[in-house]
């Protein structure tokens, strides 16, 4: 459809998404997705008392135009903060968003709540879309999991009704790709998540269930190397 700017908008330069050319970018862009959120799926059904207010987020602000119409995305509020995760102004709207984006959700909003959620806190594996990512939550927090890791806790006998994905959560899937996840977590591995995956080749079980577990991870590796240099400084001095 084509839309007429008013005149003295088309001089007038607009910034942070304010001004009349904003304004009616943003129009455009609310009625072409039917007033419906492409991170979460929140639709505005009642636009005179909106539970939510609508915002059209373009990756570049500036002076505006429709050339830009499509590459222009419909909002709600919290869902639009969370792609501002290093502005504080944004923090505590932020929190209101639902941890994960629709499935259906364009590449360029399928965050999560803030960048630092893309981090496994098992492995500290860094995902490069929220579709790859898990959470489990207790005692009123979420841990991000990569499925993998997700799976791998699924296997150890975490209960199901503690985790969330993006759209329906597959315990069984998930539980098939645990042997794409370590072992044993990460020396950083936040408490609630650092599980041992349930060994499954004959080396893993030899290196995990066996006395040699106490040798294999970090502190057991930093205490060989401690004593192989004190063997070593008497041997070579």
């Amino acid at each position: 459809m084509s839309v007429d700017w008013e005149p003295r908008a088309e001089k007038r330069r607009t910034r942070d998404g304010e001004g009349p050319r904003w304004d009616l970018l943003r129009e455009e862009t609310l009625e072409r997705d039917d007033y419906t959120c492409q991170r979460c799926g929140y639709r505005q059904a009642d636009r005179g008392q909106p539970e939510r207010r609508l915002e059209a987020h373009v990756a570049a602000h500036g002076s505006p135009s429709l050339d830009d119409l499509d590459n222009a995305v419909t909002l709600c509020g919290p869902c639009h903060a969370t792609l501002h995760s290093d502005d504080p102004a944004y923090r505590e709207v932020r929190k209101d968003a639902p941890m994960f984006p629709v499935p259906e959700a364009p590449d360029s909003v399928a965050t999560m709540r803030s960048d630092r959620q893309h981090v496994c806190q098992r492995c500290q594996h860094l995902a490069d879309s929220a579709m790859n990512l898990a959470a489990y939550q207790e005692d009123g927090s979420d841990y991000v999991l990569c499925k993998p890791c997700a799976g791998a806790l699924l296997a150890a006998g975490y209960d199901p009704e503690n985790f969330e994905v993006a759209g329906e959560l597959d315990a069984e899937s998930l539980k098939r790709r645990a042997s794409d996840a370590p072992v044993r977590p990460a020396l950083l591995a936040s408490r609630p998540v650092r599980a041992l995956r349930p060994p499954e080749t004959a080396f893993e079980r030899f290196v995990y269930d066996t006395p040699l577990r106490y040798l294999f991870n970090p502190i057991g590796l930093t205490v060989l190397f401690i004593i192989l240099g004190v063997f070593a400084s008497f041997y070579f001095f």
